[in-house]
């Protein structure tokens, strides 16, 4: 009996190889929206390893070393910084500038720290110097303590920064292109569905003698496209690559690494989704060629 399992085989073929880097490509724009820009990508990651603690040690240093530099005493500048608005700071930031990129947003992302009590405090610290040391408090005083505390706030700002986001968060910077990217990606993303539609009505009209064919070509496309994203990810988190960069800050280090490996998990999730889907597919059609195999043999 003439074997009917891969009807059409030629055409069959190179129909999936299309239709595999459709899913490829429609797979990475799915990932665009709800992984690579979706702020809790990289607050889970972060909150994991707690990146705010780490922050918030970098900047009760900093301020052990600043009465070198400023005059002003450690207490001064410590009292003024607390964890809650460390962590309030960092996560706002993230999660402002990846919801602007997404368009949920409209303006550019800022900084939420709060100095208020930071500026008070310091200006009380440089008050009572004056009053100590006798000093007439003049306007050259208060440009350098304006001046100090602009320095200050600068330093724990960067701090905060731990992604480094200040570098693409710019008029008409990176995060403003990437915004108008991805409305344009998602326009790609509807015309490419539209396209595997078709492509897979062709796969029905090939097959359409046999078409539970069309689950095994089907299937055959989301296995390629799911094993394009599956293995360069599985290399990257079995090599632990992301250890390698080199970055001199311990907290910018941890968050920007963390956060990698945690968009390389989000990915090797999906894909293997699309895997599952893939098995399925072509397990059922097995299936079904069984059963017709069985029947004729039953007939028989």
């Amino acid at each position: 009996m003439k074997n009917k399992k891969l009807y059409n085989y030629l055409p069959n073929l190179i129909i999936s190889l299309f239709l595999a880097f459709l899913f490829l490509a429609l797979s990475l724009l799915f990932a665009a929206d709800n992984i690579f820009f979706e702020p809790t990508t990289y607050t889970n990651s972060m909150h994991k390893i707690k990146i705010e603690d780490t922050a918030f040690e970098e900047i009760q240093t900093y301020c052990e070393q600043q009465y070198a530099y400023t005059g002003v005493e450690a207490d001064t500048l410590k009292k003024s910084i607390n964890k809650t608005d460390v962590s309030n700071a960092i996560y706002s930031y993230v999660e402002d500038t990846f919801s602007y990129i997404l368009g949920k947003k409209s303006e550019l992302p800022e900084f939420k720290a709060d100095f208020t009590l930071l500026e008070k405090n310091i200006s009380d610290d440089y008050t009572k110097w004056a009053e100590k040391e006798g000093i007439k408090y003049t306007q050259e005083l208060e440009n350098i303590k304006q001046k100090t505390i602009k320095n200050v706030e600068q330093a724990i700002e960067s701090d905060l920064d731990v992604m480094l986001l200040s570098h693409i968060n710019k008029p008409n910077g990176i995060s403003t292109k990437l915004k108008d990217l991805l409305v344009l990606a998602r326009k790609i993303r509807i015309a490419l569905i539209a396209t595997a539609v078709i492509f897979i009505g062709v796969t029905a009209a090939v097959n359409r003698k046999h078409i539970c064919g069309l689950l095994y070509w089907v299937g055959t496309s989301l296995f390629c496209s799911s094993m394009l994203i599956l293995v360069p990810c599985a290399i990257l988190k079995g090599t632990k690559y992301y250890d390698g960069l080199a970055i001199h800050n311990d907290t910018v280090y941890n968050a920007l690494t963390r956060s990698m490996y945690g968009l390389t998990d989000s990915l090797i999730k999906l894909s293997t989704v699309t895997l599952v889907v893939a098995v399925l597919f072509m397990a059922l059609f097995a299936l079904i060629i069984n059963l017709t195999k069985f029947k004729k043999k039953e007939k028989c």
